[in-house]
């Protein structure tokens, strides 16, 4: 399945949650927000929130510093 991550087309292999793709995507465990088509995703819903063909998601991470 093709999606566009951070602008970039993706194609993911076994991905069919918001969960999934974390898992996947080896971003677990890190300071983040997920977009699913312009709509921020609540970490509880991450097992819920699927993911289809041609959906656009953007990942921001937050860096500590100062």
């Amino acid at each position: 399945m093709k999606i566009t991550v951070n602008g970039k087309e993706v194609e993911l292999k076994n991905s069919k949650t918001v969960a999934d793709f974390i898992i996947e995507r080896n971003i677990a465990g890190k300071m983040f927000v997920i977009e699913k088509n312009l709509e921020i995703i609540q970490k509880e819903n991450y097992s819920t929130a699927e993911i289809k063909e041609g959906d656009i998601i953007e990942i921001v991470g937050f860096v500590g510093g100062g």
